[in-house]
């Protein structure tokens, strides 16, 4: 892809996750003001908070412009769509099977800018590449935990959260043995590990980039 392409490319997906908060905000406030319960100054308080959240396209966007085949900026760009759809999903007003449906196509959704934030984008700060080729399987073990993650929550057999009474519509009842359930519970806790390790990774860069002192030395090997 061109320098001019990604460019175009990369404030195409900033201004789309603009868009998509913007219409975040008026769905929330139209829904908010036609029910009873908090003001629209108060629903409008309350989004305030996630406007902290447009920093990562628009920062994705800077970045991914200057330095287009830096992943850095395009990982900013990818987190910040799913954090904008997470906001627009929570916004959309329904009822009947529409939402249930959903629910269950996004439950897991949460799953990719987390990984991408805490490990990805840890790992590969600041100029997109690994610390060294020692950490490439890490690299692949978190890629790989984030996919079976979200593919045993999609279509794990259990209750839907949010909808009570409600089984996940999507849920194969071959994967309701007890083991199933053990293996996504590994999984998931594996995501966090992936995370402690990438912010290791970022410690051992910074100590041999001579930001530690007399202990570089001990770390060049890493």
């Amino acid at each position: 892809m061109s320098t001019r392409a990604s460019a175009w490319l990369a404030w195409a997906l900033a201004g789309l996750s603009v868009v998509m908060f913007l219409a975040s905000v008026v769905l929330y406030v139209l829904v908010r003001s036609s029910q009873e319960g908090p003001s629209t100054s108060s629903a409008l308080s309350e989004l305030l908070i996630f406007v902290t959240f447009l920093a990562f396209p628009l920062v994705g966007a800077l970045i991914a412009f200057r330095h287009p085949k830096n992943p850095v900026g395009w990982i900013c760009l990818v987190i910040g769509l799913f954090w904008m759809q997470t906001f627009l999903e929570d916004s959309i007003p329904g009822s009947g099977p529409y939402p249930v449906m959903t629910d269950a196509l996004t439950q897991s959704l949460w799953i990719p800018p987390i990984g991408l934030l805490g490990i990805y984008l840890i790992l590969l700060f600041p100029d997109g590449k690994l610390p060294s080729r020692r950490w490439l399987p890490l690299a692949w073990l978190s890629g790989v935990v984030m996919v079976l993650a979200s593919l045993g929550i999609t279509f794990a057999p259990s209750p839907l959260e949010g909808h009570p009474g409600v089984r996940n519509p999507l849920g194969i009842e071959a994967l309701g043995h007890p083991w199933v359930a053990t293996a996504v519970f590994i999984v998931l806790l594996l995501l966090p590990l992936c995370m402690l390790a990438s912010a290791l990774s970022l410690v051992l860069r910074y100590r041999r980039s001579g930001g530690g002192g007399e202990s570089t030395d001990k770390v060049d090997s890493l």
